[in-house]
């Protein structure tokens, strides 16, 4: 796998606990779900409610076309130890810096969500949120100019969720997974003042 190709989409497929008919069914218990349901319904009839559906399903898996090392790389771009190689006195700027990381844990949450139109019209949104927990250990970052240039890169395992509406849609924790190797992030990330 290159980084480019690792997403959240792979990491809960890995062993999801629920099928594509149980999430449905999760879906619909929503009550802006039903308000839609209800929209459709009236405006293009009953059958248009199951293509809806498969719609918003499919739509939720890709929403989950996330980048896992991206969302590594905000969370060690966050990690305050790393501010210090900005500072160009100490750190020139064509100065190449390794910097391992002990085992560690980084968070991310997000709050997708979808707008459903019928006949081109707003009919309303249907709200998500992904939750994970990275643990990654055996990652080395290379830090040239207050920037994170790349990343030799270790495993990560961990766990994460998502809902809809407040309701659970997936949720597992994630076997350990190697890395890619070696990442090469081009310009580089700026490490915040």
């Amino acid at each position: 796998m290159d980084d480019g190709t690792l997403t959240l989409k792979e990491f809960f497929a890995a062993r999801s606990k629920f099928g594509p008919t149980e999430i449905k069914s999760r879906l619909e218990k929503s009550d802006r779900i039903a308000s839609l349901r209800e929209k459709i319904s009236s405006t293009v009839g009953k059958p248009g409610w199951p293509m809806a559906l498969e719609e918003i399903y499919r739509k939720t898996a890709d929403l989950l076309n996330i980048s896992v090392l991206d969302l590594l790389v905000g969370g060690w771009n966050t990690y305050q130890g790393l501010k210090k190689y900005r500072d160009r006195e100490k750190y020139a700027p064509t100065q190449s810096i390794l910097v391992p990381l002990a085992e560690h844990t980084v968070k991310s949450e997000h709050h997708p969500h979808l707008e459903i139109s019928i006949n081109e019209e707003p009919a309303g949104t249907v709200d998500f949120e992904i939750r994970l927990t990275f643990i990654a250990r055996g990652v080395i970052l290379l830090i040239q100019d207050g920037r994170i240039k790349g990343a030799k890169t270790g495993e990560v395992k961990g766990k994460g969720s998502l809902t809809c509406e407040g309701t659970l849609l997936l949720e597992q924790d994630f076997r350990p997974i190697q890395l890619p190797g070696s990442v090469d992030l081009g310009e580089g990330v700026q490490i915040p003042a």
